[in-house]
């Protein structure tokens, strides 16, 4: 993945309702388990591909941060806001790629 990806929705329901849909996994596999607490591991399942999560930020209501990645696809960094409306939610979700470095220290003698 090299660029972001982003979405928008306008949910008629409640910032409460829009958030049990977010934090239940069924919405991005099969089956899973979305971390509930910043530093928090969980996973999800979609048929022959299994995504490793890891929670960054858990705002309930308000602001769900994670980071994923299979053993084949790069990690990617996930960011969904929700903002009440007087018509129920608006829901941005972007996706950004990880840029992970490997990096080695030499003990210079």
């Amino acid at each position: 993945m090299t660029d972001i990806v982003q979405k928008v929705a306008e949910l008629p329901c409640s910032p409460s309702e829009a958030w049990e849909q977010i934090v239940d996994p069924s919405w991005l596999g099969a089956e899973g388990e979305m971390p509930s607490s910043p530093g928090d591991e969980g996973w999800v399942n979609d048929g022959d591909v299994t995504r490793y999560v890891i929670a960054e930020e858990v705002v309930p209501e308000e602001r769900y941060v994670f980071r994923w990645a299979t053993f084949v696809e790069p990690p990617s960094r996930v960011t969904i806001e929700l903002t009440p409306t007087s018509e129920g939610t608006h829901i941005s979700i972007s996706e950004s790629p990880l840029h992970v470095r490997a990096q080695a220290s030499l003990a210079l003698r």
